[in-house]
């Protein structure tokens, strides 16, 4: 798939179908290149469609299809078989099918309950019927004659990206990273292809003859295409060949010519084609394309060229190639006969620079597309034209926005997952919010309306028609009565719609009327507002209370004291350090006194008395001398 959308050929090249991310389905015809069919999906904008699949179907399994009234008078140059239907199928965001009749220009039948998910993969086969699959890891097998569920089994571990049903309709392939080939009729794995990186992007089977089938796979970010042998008896874990391609496919077209030589033209993002002639034989080397296809504008005295992208391709059964180039606002179908002269071929065609040419194409397309059946009450609002809701006198003119502003609008988060891109919702959200009062869309109102960005918010008010301003008042009312955040949303959109579509609203008769309800709730809001006050500062009060308690009950007794008085010892200041250690003997020892203590005194006052009376002798000799 594309990255602008999902598109593909019918199965015969007569038709070619494109959803983008307007939602809208638009139906060509190959052969004169005009616009046959443009459909909007009541929910186009919050189930976009995810993938797309052309199925033929009979009257009789094509549920309530009705037969076209205009059958007769169809132009002989679409030859549709009397037998099958043209019809296209849908999947979409929200896990619905939703099949488009080409014959009736109306939708014919809506596949439900199957998936709960985005829809990821569609297959047809006239043996095996419709067989979709989703990112809730199921595959679906489709009743067409009674619109319900046939069979439905879990996929595996990871979504499916790709299906594919080989001619005989009694297997299926289907591919995550992994390619796994299923029985239909068990529902059990027969083998595995294992060999892609990222997820697989394209499955198409090659039946070369009764016994030998063959399997072409893409992927995402893959410059090369893989091809695999569909047996049963072999288990090889490589592909048997490998096509080398310039980038990434976004289309491929495959056919088998009766010399058992297969066709296979890929249309690559560069916006070129390349064709293989590939013949099946076993393990080769990459095979490189047998001719290159581009097309280029043809500018009139200018040195450089421009390049015209082809956006898909398709090998008819005359084996001619169905280019369509240029752009999705600007078609161009053309059927090339390729030439193999040269390894380039390079198609110059004249740029279309009249701009009357292309206006009077466009008015004669969209005078043969019929138009869009309007289901359940949903009235639409093309980009920038007003419906007036009610019969004036006077006209306003609404918002016109530019095309390329238009179209970045339909995506609701585009520019956010857009990696280095700022968003740019101001310019976009007007649409989205026109779209959403009308539908009566709450996914996409509520997207809208629950942002705080006030610059987002003036700019859509800004431009939003005069129209628009009762129902979103509505919205706002509701709003208001809703929890804290509901409310104070509302309150920044109504404070700015009021302050920009002021005159307006000062000039409605039934302005009373509309505001009485904001205004009721205005003042019964005030009235609450003194209780409110006075409970506010009881409730400040009692935490202040508390949080001073709790501060003062942590508070660290350890804490550094900014004054430290210490009284002095008066033990000290007598002290002196020459001082002799007076203290006696440890009382440890007093019981060890005996009586050679004793003895030792008396002793010692003898001694004394002695030394006495020898003093006295030696003064007596002296005095006598």
């Amino acid at each position: 798939m594309a990255s602008t959308g999902c598109s593909a050929f019918s199965q015969d090249g007569q038709y070619y179908a494109f959803c983008g991310n307007d939602g809208k389905l638009k139906i060509w015809e190959t052969a004169s290149g005009r616009l046959k069919h443009e459909y909007t999906p009541n929910r186009h904008l919050s189930s976009p469609c995810s993938v797309i699949g052309w199925i033929f179907v009979s009257p009789q399994s094509a549920g309530n299809v009705s037969p076209s009234p205009r059958k007769r008078r169809r132009r002989k140059s679409i030859s549709e078989q009397v037998d099958r239907k043209a019809v296209v199928a849908m999947g979409s965001m929200s896990g619905k099918i939703t099949l488009y009749d080409i014959a009736a220009a109306s939708v014919s039948t809506t596949l439900e309950n199957g998936h709960s998910s985005t829809v990821t993969a569609i297959a047809w086969s006239a043996h095996a019927g419709l067989i979709t699959a989703a990112n809730d890891y199921h595959i679906v097998e489709w009743n067409l004659q009674e619109n319900g569920i046939k069979c439905k089994w879990k996929s595996g571990k990871a979504k499916v990206t790709a299906l594919a049903i080989p001619s005989n309709g009694k297997s299926l392939l289907s591919a995550e990273k992994i390619i796994k080939w299923w029985n239909l009729t068990t529902k059990q794995l027969i083998r595995t292809f294992t060999g892609h990186a990222n997820h697989v992007t394209f499955l198409h089977t090659i039946q070369i003859d009764s016994a030998t089938s063959y399997l072409i796979s893409a992927a995402h970010a893959d410059n090369h295409l893989s091809v695999w042998i569909l047996d049963k008896n072999k288990n090889d874990k490589a592909s048997i060949a490998t096509l080398a391609i310039q980038d990434e496919a976004t289309s491929i077209s495959i056919l088998v010519a009766e010399e058992l030589q297969v066709g296979i033209l890929v249309t690559t993002q560069s916006g070129q084609a390349q064709l293989f002639k590939y013949q099946p034989n076993g393990h080769t080397k990459p095979v490189k394309p047998s001719l290159n296809i581009a097309v280029a504008a043809d500018i009139n005295q200018k040195e450089t060229v421009q390049q015209i992208p082809i956006l898909a391709g398709h090998l008819t059964e005359d084996e001619k190639l169905l280019l369509a180039y240029g752009s999705y606002f600007n078609l161009t179908f053309e059927k090339v006969m390729p030439d193999f002269s040269n390894k380039v071929q390079c198609l110059i065609r004249s740029e279309r620079l009249d701009t009357k040419k292309s206006k009077e194409r466009k008015e004669e397309a969209i005078s043969k597309v019929k138009p869009t059946a309007i289901e359940e009450d949903v009235e639409y609002l093309a980009p920038g034209i007003q419906v007036s809701t009610q019969k004036r006198n006077r006209t306003t003119s609404g918002s016109q926005l530019l095309l390329k502003d238009r179209l970045e609008n339909l995506s609701l988060n585009a520019d956010a997952n857009t990696p280095g891109r700022t968003p740019t919702k101001g310019a976009n959200m007007t649409q989205l919010l026109m779209q959403a009062l009308n539908s009566k869309d709450k996914t996409i109102l509520t997207t809208v309306l629950f942002t705080k960005n006030e610059a987002v918010i003036r700019n859509t008010i800004a431009r939003l028609p005069v129209q628009a301003i009762i129902p979103l008042l509505k919205e706002l009312t509701i709003m208001l009565q809703g929890k804290t955040y509901a409310n104070k949303i509302a309150v920044m959109w109504l404070q700015t719609l009021i302050m920009t579509h002021a005159a307006h609203l000062m000039s409605r008769p039934d302005i009373a009327e509309i505001l009485s309800p904001i205004l009721s709730f205005i003042d019964a809001k005030l009235a609450l507002l003194t209780a409110i006050q006075r409970l506010k500062g009881r409730v400040s009060l009692i935490t202040g209370q508390i949080s001073q308690a709790n501060e003062e009950h942590n508070k660290d007794i350890t804490e550094e004291s900014l004054l430290v008085y210490q009284d002095p010892d008066s033990s000290d200041e007598g002290a002196d350090k020459d001082d002799v250690d007076l203290s006696s003997e440890s009382d440890d020892n007093w019981e060890e006194m005996s009586d050679q203590d004793v003895q030792d005194e008396h002793d010692e006052e003898d001694n004394k008395s002695v030394k006495f009376d020898d003093d006295d002798v030696d003064d007596n000799e002296s005095i006598h001398s």
